[in-house]
């Protein structure tokens, strides 16, 4: 069905790899569309509580495919560029809205555009060899798709200046240390362990909660302290008369697993 990325779902996780090992999985429009329809896919399967995002082979991403860039920077911008520029403000913080966790597997190289896409996931986890490189400084090019809002959240504004304006490499265990990543798993055995981690978030809490939380959290951000708590208000009230609420309780009384419907 897809040419540039592989989808499988099975135990309640979809997960996505790009698939351009060659090309340590360089990012092209064709795949930017495979994604997004895969994602779409998981987002419309009950049966997919979590979503993983991986690289084939040993990259996650390099970043834009040179050839689209040496094109752009041979001809200049096209009538399509423009078009598609003019119309790419939600494009890949989108993934922000999707209603089911993501998690990126950072399984090596994260370099440019490659760095920016998990940034707009819920978790990342790292491979032990995998590295980050902003690189758009050493391009000629500027902060990417929202990465000047999104980077500083997450490392703080002094991290995310040295790392934008320098392009420097930074491996797995300092990413975890700027809380880049939420944790570095051992090379072997990577995909298994970022399977098993989405599997668990996947069935141990409620899909219902997880959804409405992502919403709150992203919202917060560009809320007032009051505002949030109006939407937690309601949300509360909401949560109180739904299904996972009941499971949650029976569960912990009955002390077994939980069997959550989202509902």
């Amino acid at each position: 069905m897809y040419e540039q990325i592989l989808y499988e779902a099975a135990d309640w996780v979809a997960t996505i790899t790009l698939n351009r090992p060659d090309k340590l999985n360089a990012w092209t429009r064709k795949m930017e569309e495979e994604l997004t329809d895969a994602i779409e896919k998981a987002i419309a399967d009950d049966t997919v509580r979590a979503i993983v995002l991986t690289g084939a082979g040993r990259g996650f991403c390099a970043g834009a495919d040179m050839s689209l860039l040496s094109a752009v920077s041979e001809t200049g911008l096209t009538s399509d560029h423009r078009r598609v520029s003019g119309s790419a403000r939600r494009q890949h913080s989108w993934l922000l809205s999707v209603p089911k966790p993501l998690i990126a597997a950072i399984n090596g190289p994260a370099v440019g555009l490659g760095f920016v896409i998990p940034l707009y996931c819920d978790f990342r986890l790292a491979a032990a060899s995998a590295s980050f490189n902003v690189i758009f400084s050493r391009r000629g090019l500027i902060a990417e798709y929202g990465l000047a809002w999104m980077l500083p959240r997450l490392v703080g504004l002094p991290k995310a200046i040295e790392m934008m304006f320098t392009s420097r490499k930074v491996d797995a265990r300092e990413a975890l240390s700027l809380g880049l990543v939420h944790r570095v798993l051992p090379d072997e055995g990577f995909r298994a362990a970022a399977q098993a981690f989405a599997s668990e978030l996947a069935t141990s809490v409620s899909p219902r909660s997880l959804r409405v939380m992502k919403q709150q959290l992203y919202a917060a951000q560009s809320q007032s302290l009051d505002q949030a708590m109006e939407t937690a208000i309601t949300e509360m009230l909401a949560s109180l008369q739904c299904e996972d609420f009941r499971e949650g309780v029976a569960h912990f009384l009955e002390k077994r697993e939980p069997r959550f419907t989202g509902r």
